[in-house]
């Protein structure tokens, strides 16, 4: 005899905490947070490229003098604001504001004085300079700024140095190598709460890895550096794994090691289908069955990951 289910009511603040749960709506509070945060951003941003914009449509009109009185004018200005505003929020983003326009000063006095600097030297000395403002910040932006110029210093430092050889093709590992340290570096300072800015370092630094190990399966004339490479990517698969799985639980390093993984998975099988076995309009069918046969196991993997 089949057994009728029996509804038991709810006690009122537990209905009512469901209700919270399943509608979440916001507050004026957190409204008023958001706006102010957004228009900060803003203006921030339409005072950046304002300045440089001055100078750029000016460029023929005024002379040495004014062009660099409008770029450190702004520079000035914005880290006023950010001694008095500091730690708040509104001195955080004028203390990135200032950072950023270095880059065009930097870059106006290249093309004043016709210095012939090389690019690497340009957003090497602007992380430099820099550096003391964004450790006085501590804005998790700011610093994936520079680490985002470092990360630029060193590409076109291989580009244009290292014309050939096993350094220019261990440029992935470098940065991965950059991205690591910044993601332990991060992960050591227990004070810091937000995830996302050691979610984008460990992404751009899977990336780096994932380029490099996809050379060494695509390319005949990879070399140690891309075997480097694809052993460091399954290396930084395996510890992310276990360091985010065990000891840190954070879901999304672990889906992004997974992920990398599925994905140089999916790139090699693509090699021997499309290369060694010749195959094309079959090879498409093929690697259309394993993408989905990945995501279809990935899918069900994070179900159950998730529901323990």
């Amino acid at each position: 005899m089949r057994e009728i289910a029996r509804v038991v009511p709810l006690a009122p603040h537990v209905r009512s905490r469901a209700l919270t749960l399943v509608d979440v709506t916001p507050d004026t509070q957190a409204w008023h947070r958001f706006l102010s945060r957004v228009l900060l951003l803003l203006g921030a941003g339409l005072v950046l490229s304002g300045a440089v914009c001055f100078v750029a449509y000016n460029w023929d009109r005024v002379g040495a003098f004014a062009k660099f009185l409008a770029v450190e004018g702004a520079i000035v200005g914005a880290t006023a604001v950010a001694w008095k505003k500091l730690p708040r929020l509104s001195g955080q983003v004028a203390l990135a504001a200032a950072a950023v326009l270095v880059g065009p000063l930097l870059a106006l006095y290249g093309q004043v004085y016709q210095t012939g600097a090389d690019p690497y030297g340009l957003f090497l000395g602007w992380l430099a300079l820099i550096l003391p403002w964004v450790i006085a910040a501590q804005f998790g932006p700011l610093w994936l700024f520079a680490l985002g110029l470092l990360d630029v210093s060193v590409m076109l430092y291989c580009g244009q140095v290292l014309d050939k050889g096993l350094l220019r093709d261990a440029q992935p590992v470098v940065i991965a190598a950059i991205h690591l340290v910044a993601l332990i570096a991060y992960e050591l300072r227990s004070e810091l709460t937000t995830r996302r800015t050691p979610h984008i370092i460990a992404t751009v630094g899977f990336g780096a890895l994932l380029v490099g190990a996809s050379i060494f399966v695509l390319d005949e004339r990879r070399t140690e550096a891309h075997l480097l490479a694809a052993i460091a990517l399954a290396a930084a698969i395996i510890g992310a794994f276990h360091y985010y799985r065990r000891v840190r639980p954070d879901r999304f390093m672990v889906t992004i090691a997974v992920a990398s993984g599925l994905a140089w998975l999916a790139i090699s099988i693509g090699r021997l289908v499309f290369g060694d076995l010749d195959m094309s309009v079959a090879g498409g069918f093929v690697m259309a069955i394993v993408v989905l046969g990945e995501v279809a196991l990935g899918l069900r993997w994070y179900r159950r990951s998730t529901a323990q």
